[in-house]
């Protein structure tokens, strides 16, 4: 079963915070492009797409046990090594660190730090008219209401 997640937001501060949000819920991020996820940043206008980004290679996490990771247009991790000290540290199975990375972020969910590197993609301004807060909007055939929507297909 897969588990999709859509929001609908007016500024960027807020979309970050429910990337945040999706990335610690635990239930849907995974640290693998084997996984097939997608986490794309679509603005509309008038109910026009202008601008799509594929947020993953901007993504950076800091996950419990392992310095900053993110990835690279490929997906494969950049960063997150062990840290001192940690169940991983010393540890230089590529594999196990990656299952130890996973685990953690399990285990952590609440607890990851989770930054998306705006600066690097052009995001054009909203205009007027914003979708008010408690309406929904039609997009791809799907009513999307203000804020988180989830589906299970």
């Amino acid at each position: 079963m897969v588990t999709e997640y859509a929001g609908v937001h007016r500024s960027v501060a807020a979309a970050e915070s429910a990337i945040r949000d999706y990335v610690r819920s635990g239930g849907g991020f995974e640290l693998t492009a084997s996984a097939g996820q997608e986490l794309s940043l679509r603005i509309y206008q008038q109910g026009a797409l202008v601008a799509e980004h594929d947020l993953i290679p901007l993504l950076r996490l800091q996950i419990p046990g392992f310095a900053e990771m993110g990835f690279d247009d490929d997906y494969d991790h950049v960063g997150g090594e062990p840290e001192p000290d940690s169940d991983a540290d010393g540890i230089d199975d590529p594999e196990l660190l990656v299952d130890m990375r996973a685990e953690a972020l399990i285990d952590h969910h609440h607890e990851i730090g989770v930054t998306v590197e705006w600066h690097r993609v052009l995001l054009p301004a909203l205009r007027e008219p914003l979708l008010p807060e408690g309406k929904s909007v039609t997009v791809d055939g799907r009513t999307l209401s203000f804020g988180a929507n989830w589906f299970q297909g």
